[in-house]
C-alpha cells in the first residue's frame, strides 16, 4: 500500500512540476530517461502522458478563448470636441466624449454625461454624427416644457445649457 501511495505521489508531482509558468516554454520532461522508467510503473507512463496531454489541449483551447475575448473589445480612447459642427450653436467649454473602436471597423462616438452617440466607419463621422445627435437632443429638451421632462431628461436639459448656448 505504502508503495502505490509513494508512486501516485511521484506522479502527482511530476504533474505539478509540469504546470504552466508564465514563462512560454514548457518543462521538459524525458519520458524515455531510465530514471523515469525506473520511477514509474509502465502502466502510469501512459497515464501520465494522457493526463499532460489533456492539460495541455485544455490550456491551449483557454489561451484561444482568452485571445478571441480580448481582440473582441473595442479598443477605447477620451478625447474632446471644441465645436458642435453649426454656427448656430457655441459650446462654452470642451465636451469630454469616449472613442471605441470595434473588430467589425464600426467606431462609435459617446458623450456618456447626457447618453448620446454618433457611429460612423471614421472617428471623423462617428464625431460628426455624435455632434448632431448633441445638438438633436438639445433641441428636443428646450423645445419640451421642462414639467413635462422625466428626471433623466432634465439632467440632460440642465448640463448641455451648461454648455451649449444658442446664436
Amino acid at each position: 500500500m505504502s508503495k502505490n501511495r509513494g508512486k501516485i505521489t511521484s506522479v502527482q508531482q511530476d504533474i505539478e512540476d509540469f504546470e504552466v509558468t508564465s514563462q512560454t516554454e514548457f518543462p521538459h520532461i524525458d519520458f524515455t530517461g531510465e530514471d523515469f522508467v525506473g520511477k514509474h510503473a509502465e502502466g502510469t507512463i501512459q497515464s501520465e502522458i494522457s493526463q499532460l496531454t489533456e492539460r495541455v489541449e485544455t490550456l491551449t483551447n483557454l489561451t484561444g478563448q482568452f485571445y478571441t475575448e480580448i481582440n473582441e473589445q473595442p479598443a477605447k480612447w477620451v478625447t474632446q470636441i471644441y465645436d458642435l459642427g453649426d454656427e448656430s450653436y457655441i459650446l462654452k467649454e470642451p465636451i469630454l466624449i469616449l472613442i471605441e473602436e470595434y473588430s467589425d471597423d464600426s467606431i462609435i462616438a459617446r458623450f456618456p454625461e447626457v447618453e448620446v452617440f454618433g457611429e460612423g466607419v471614421t472617428d471623423s463621422e462617428a464625431i460628426s454624427n455624435l455632434k448632431n445627435s448633441i445638438l438633436d437632443l438639445y433641441d428636443e429638451l428646450t423645445e419640451t416644457d421642462s414639467d413635462t421632462l422625466g428626471k433623466l431628461p432634465k439632467m440632460w436639459l440642465r448640463i448641455l445649457d451648461r454648455i451649449i448656448t444658442k446664436v
